[in-house]
């Protein structure tokens, strides 16, 4: 909603009701596959393993509601929600007047979504695997021992590309003469701040699939040095 563009005609809908829209569609659309999943498995363990292809339904249509065609479910701003999500997508930022802080707020949503997007991908590989259910007991394994790991850097990757992509737009600006353009130094420590993740993600990942003949290290030192 940062610099959202205004209404061009004072009949069109406001910006709060388009939000109440695609909050009410994806409601019922979970609404509706959750009381398909309790009418079909009845509370009945096993059923529950017969049915998992519900859930991954429903995570499908999820995803699928953002590229609805319909323009009155706030067409343009669930395109300007997948415009935004491809741009930081890569680590990149708008300009200040393009929505430069849109982009800032969506790419540190999606760092405290690391640990969602992770069991996402753990799900999804579990249903895809013939020897696994998504609704069973998650195997953080599925898929390889680092992909996880892998998944949950990203989003702190994107970030440390931003703040290095200020960095050096504030040198630039610097360079040709600007004096309002602020301190440099302060995207470097954003940017070290979100690299501190890194070495948490993979001693967390050491960890999980910890080998003494493998690591120099005993278990306990590992968890110590993490």
């Amino acid at each position: 909603m940062i610099r959202y563009p205004s209404r061009n005609s004072p009949t069109a809908l406001p910006h709060h009701t388009s939000c109440y829209r695609v909050a009410t569609l994806l409601t019922v659309v979970l609404g509706f596959f959750l009381l398909l999943f309790w009418i079909a498995t009845q509370g009945d363990a096993s059923e529950v393993l017969n049915w998992e292809i519900l859930p991954n339904v429903y995570l499908l249509i999820l995803a699928l509601c953002f590229f609805l065609p319909f323009t009155w479910i706030s067409g343009s701003g669930r395109w300007r929600f997948l415009m935004t999500l491809r741009r930081v997508s890569v680590g990149g930022l708008a300009q200040t007047q393009d929505g430069k802080f849109g982009d800032i707020l969506m790419a540190d949503a999606l760092t405290s979504y690391a640990k969602p997007l992770g069991d996402l991908f753990v799900a999804l590989c579990m249903f895809l695997s013939t020897e696994k259910s998504s609704t069973g007991k998650p195997d953080r394994n599925c898929g390889g021992s680092y992909m996880v790991p892998l998944i949950l850097t990203v989003p702190s990757i994107i970030r440390l590309r931003q703040c290095m992509i200020e960095f050096l737009r504030v040198r630039r600006s610097k360079a040709a003469g600007a004096t309002n353009s602020g301190w440099e130094g302060q995207h470097v420590a954003n940017a070290l701040k979100y690299a501190s993740a890194f070495p948490v993600i993979i001693l967390s990942a050491m960890q999980r699939n910890y080998n003494p003949g493998k690591y120099s290290l005993s278990e306990a030192g590992l968890y110590r040095l993490w």
